[in-house]
């Protein structure tokens, strides 16, 4: 069951943080929500797309936009993501699969080459998300 908190706005998500996780799914500020690390974990806890950069680029999107969409948000109300990828040379595939999640929409990035948690992920999505005024107003009634 996804739960949101009071007062810091964490939310976890069934199947994105599982129980005892040391940190939320995402914890909400005012308008802007700062989404945890995204990586390719299917909700039963296996990894998705093992081995296929591509294939886990657009399943840690997918839980991306199953975060934000607990807040009312999109995809397009991220401002800026930090990318952690297993390895440079996965760049390519990456990048045409990120743009390929995110349409005409661009947020800031940044990516970074580093060791990930579990040796089979290849890359893991944290965001910064703003919500618009109107959204933002009919989100926070709702809780």
């Amino acid at each position: 069951m996804t739960s949101i908190s009071s007062p810091g706005r964490t939310v976890d998500v069934d199947g994105i943080t599982t129980a005892g996780s040391p940190y939320p799914s995402a914890t909400r500020v005012g308008d802007t929500i700062y989404v945890s690390g995204q990586v390719s974990f299917t909700d039963d806890g296996r990894i998705h797309g093992e081995g296929d950069v591509s294939a886990q680029t657009r399943h840690s999107v997918a839980r991306l936009a199953r975060v934000l969409a607990v807040y009312g948000a999109t995809l397009d109300d991220v401002v800026s993501c930090t990318v952690y990828l297993k390895d440079a040379s996965l760049a390519e595939s990456f990048n045409a699969a990120w743009s390929a999640a995110f349409g005409k929409h661009r947020p800031s990035r940044a990516t970074v080459v580093a060791q990930l948690l579990d040796q089979r992920l290849l890359v893991e999505v944290q965001a910064i998300a703003r919500l618009q005024r109107s959204r933002s107003r009919d989100a926070e009634g709702q809780k």
